[in-house]
């Protein structure tokens, strides 16, 4: 299952019940880095909405979502924001987990830090 909507991603997954795929690969945003946070829930979010960096889940608390459905983070695109999560008891040994840091090493991920102070006091929830 692919899941690319640019904004209530999360949302989205975690409402989800009716179907268990193997595969999950889904866009987090990684301008949040390694904080575990989550933009409400918006039925009317239509990109870029208030803020092109208000959208989304950071790349932790979407994995915190992933294993609380059962599955691991396997790896992700070059720059770092299209996760891909396996069903956990599929491949456990041929394809192992990886940690959420692995995956975020891209050059262009260094600007964003910078650029999420711009948001940072905005509402988000913890994932």
């Amino acid at each position: 299952m692919s899941i690319d909507i640019d904004g209530n991603d999360y949302w989205i997954w975690d409402a989800i019940t009716v179907v268990d795929p193997q595969v999950v690969i889904i866009e987090t945003h990684n301008a949040f880095g390694m904080k575990n946070i989550v933009v409400p829930y918006d039925p009317d979010y239509a990109f870029p909405g208030r803020h092109e960096l208000y959208h989304g889940a950071s790349p932790v608390a979407m994995t915190k979502l992933a294993n609380r459905k059962g599955y691991r983070l396997v790896g992700a695109n070059d720059l770092g924001f299209n996760f891909i999560f396996l069903k956990n008891g599929i491949a456990d040994t041929l394809i192992p987990e990886v940690e959420v840091e692995s995956v975020l090493k891209h050059p262009s991920l260094r600007d964003m830090n910078p650029r999420f102070a711009e948001i940072s006091d905005w509402e988000f929830e913890q994932g």
